[in-house]
């Protein structure tokens, strides 16, 4: 297919778009597929078409799975770009329907809706009120690839570069402890009870996608100490997908305290420390250009200082 044919955009077909992106976002061909209730063939297949109509590689393949090109990951981010505006673009539209009702959005990424604001949605609302419609606006892999038009008025993000204090609040400083399935520590239970030192042959879940402010396992070894010969890691694009594989059995994951607690509570995971350990990261809620305006934003962020 020429894309020089298809009017003033040379732009592939949305759907082929949203199979490349669900793809690169999870690495594997079949989650893809089952996200978007479709087939594998079904996945290649756009992968293959947009592959042509690009000349270009877009995944590299193997027996073990697929992973992105660096063409691929060029076009990732562009594409997610793409996908959140018109995304953000089709719920304002959507929304010129009530318009008596006032209307918060929220930024985030997937894992800080999921994990987060999701536990606490009940209490925001009762906070704002029931007149308030919250909507969620989440971002995939960065806090860049939100949409360029100033469409939140909150954002809760790790990484609260501003230059006025009074609209940038801690809504809490970051506790981390390592944390199994308690099949996994009882595997292993000779090996955790020995020093870090000792902890080489465990495997260590870790995010594959850029740091935005969180601690990671090589600080978290700068502390503690450090396993002696470097251990297996297992990377994953999402911290929720982190959770799922710790409680799978399949190693250990650095546990974010206020984030993990549905996974403690339902005994799924384990911490494997008695104490979490405090480091100087604050996760933070701020308030955007858009929400300066709007009293709503600052009651919004007040919440989210009084719930932990």
């Amino acid at each position: 297919m020429d894309m020089s044919r298809r009017g003033p955009y040379r732009i592939p077909p949305t759907s082929a778009l949203i199979a490349f992106e669900s793809a690169a976002r999870h690495g594997n061909f079949s989650r893809a597929a089952r996200e978007l209730r479709t087939s594998q063939s079904a996945i290649s297949r756009h992968i293959a078409s947009l592959e042509r109509q690009l000349s270009t590689r877009l995944f590299h393949r193997s027996r073990t799975g697929v992973s992105l090109t660096d063409s691929g990951s060029r076009y990732r981010d562009a594409v997610a770009i793409g996908l959140g505006a018109i995304h953000a673009g089709a719920a304002e539209v959507a929304e010129l329907s009530s318009v008596e009702q006032v209307e918060l959005v929220v930024a985030c990424s997937d894992e800080i809706s999921h994990l987060f604001l999701m536990p606490r949605y009940d209490g925001l609302q009762k906070a704002l009120g029931e007149q308030v419609r919250i909507r969620i606006l989440t971002y995939q892999h960065n806090i860049r690839y939100l949409p360029p038009t100033p469409v939140a008025d909150v954002l809760l993000t790790w990484d609260a570069a501003t230059n006025v204090p009074e609209d940038c609040a801690v809504v809490l400083k970051e506790q981390v402890s390592p944390l199994c399935s308690p099949g996994y520590a009882a595997l292993h239970a000779e090996t955790l009870r020995r020093p870090v030192t000792d902890w080489s042959k465990l495997t260590f879940l870790d995010t594959a996608r850029t740091n935005e402010g969180w601690t990671s396992w090589d600080e978290w070894f700068d502390v503690v100490g450090r396993p002696s010969a470097e251990p297996r890691h297992a990377n994953f694009d999402n911290y929720t997908y982190i959770l799922e594989a710790a409680a799978a059995g399949q190693g250990i994951a650095l546990g974010w305290r206020h984030f993990i607690e549905r996974y403690l509570e339902s005994g799924a995971l384990i911490t494997l420390d008695d104490k979490f350990l405090e480091t100087d990261n604050r996760f933070c809620a701020v308030v955007t250009k858009k929400g300066r305006q709007r009293p709503l934003a600052r009651k919004c962020i007040n919440f989210f200082e009084r719930c932990i």
